[in-house]
């Protein structure tokens, strides 16, 4: 309950971009690590349920408020033939944070308390304050300036490709433990070791976008991922009980993703145009809708028809955004407007 109420606050993401416009990318970056810092404080010194529930909600508005205007500010400075390059990198952050941190937290807490770990987060947080303070320029506008974003057909249908394929994958990513420990027999700590081969795969995903993405071409890296997403959720449902075809199906799937995810960044950030920041937190309200309602279908899907019947809805929503993609997306590359 408490991690759903996180990622509602996905849905408050456009207010970034309203909030950025009147005190600066800046100033919202701050408030969103201040944010996130008060919410780990809470979580970790909560006394009760409740306090932890607001210290959820913090957590859950600080990463839309940092996120939206980074992303807007990296969009705004660095040209769309190497933005892939440098959000590439920015993800893969996140991914190397994952990586730094769940080891330290697994060691902490046997020696220590569960609430060690968010207080660790706090003085992280904080010195993330202090470089986004000593090393960002203030930004802040004289005067109010509204960036207009005009709702065209490309970019709704940028972000209802975003929603699709997050759909797809969290259909999936809510039951596929369960599936790993009823049809391949794998105990908790065979399905821990499992997910650090997830986690290999979405650094891989990242990195590749970094590394050849904007050689590839960001539009077209996206085609190509929702295609091996959606190879890989219909080889799930032929899987069976063989534990390495699983294995290489579930990494190939999260490659798919994460390069469909981390590709599409640049790219909504392009087709927004002066109004990136805007489209960039429609871009990750999107994306919370879509995990939502994700998370809502599959574990009845799932008791119903295993993991085939949340497998072929994820397949049929990647080809739905593959569609969407290919008729009435351009690529900002070869368009003379990003409308």
């Amino acid at each position: 309950m408490l991690v759903a109420l996180r990622s509602i606050v996905g849905l408050t993401a456009p207010l970034a971009a309203a909030l950025a416009e009147r005190t600066g990318r800046r100033a919202v970056m701050l408030g969103g690590l201040v944010a996130t810092a008060l919410g780990s404080a809470l979580i970790g010194l909560a006394p009760a349920l409740g306090v932890a529930a607001v210290g959820f909600l913090l957590v859950g508005l600080g990463k839309p408020l940092f996120d939206v205007p980074m992303q807007g500010w990296f969009g705004a400075r660095v040209p769309y033939e190497r933005r892939g390059r440098v959000l590439g990198i920015t993800e893969l952050t996140w991914a190397g944070g994952l990586l730094a941190t769940v080891p330290l937290a697994g060691w902490l807490i046997p020696r220590s308390s569960w609430r060690v770990q968010f207080l660790v987060v706090v003085a992280l947080v904080v010195a993330g304050v202090l470089a986004v303070r000593l090393l960002m320029a203030d930004d802040r506008p004289t005067t109010r300036t509204v960036a207009p974003m005009e709702w065209t057909r490309a970019r709704a249908a940028m972000l209802g490709v975003v929603g699709l394929f997050s759909f797809a994958a969290e259909a999936l990513f809510v039951v596929y433990g369960a599936w790993l420990e009823e049809a391949l027999g794998l105990d908790v700590t065979a399905i821990g070791v499992f997910t650090l081969l997830v986690v290999a795969a979405e650094l891989v995903g990242e990195g590749g976008v970094a590394g050849l993405g904007d050689r590839v071409g960001l539009h077209r890296a996206v085609r190509a991922a929702l295609v091996t997403s959606t190879l890989a959720y219909l080889a799930l449902t032929v899987v069976g009980s063989s534990l390495a075809l699983a294995v290489v199906v579930v990494v190939v799937w999260f490659i798919g993703f994460e390069v469909s995810i981390v590709a599409s960044v640049p790219l909504v950030s392009e087709l927004g145009g002066t109004g990136r920041d805007r489209m960039l937190g429609w871009m990750v309200a999107v994306i919370a809708v879509g995990r939502a309602s994700g998370a809502l279908l599959a574990p009845s899907l799932f008791a119903g028809t295993g993991i085939v019947g949340p497998a072929l809805v994820a397949a049929a929503s990647t080809v739905v955004a593959l569609g969407l993609l290919t008729a009435w997306v351009r690529d900002p590359a070869q368009a003379a407007s990003p409308a």
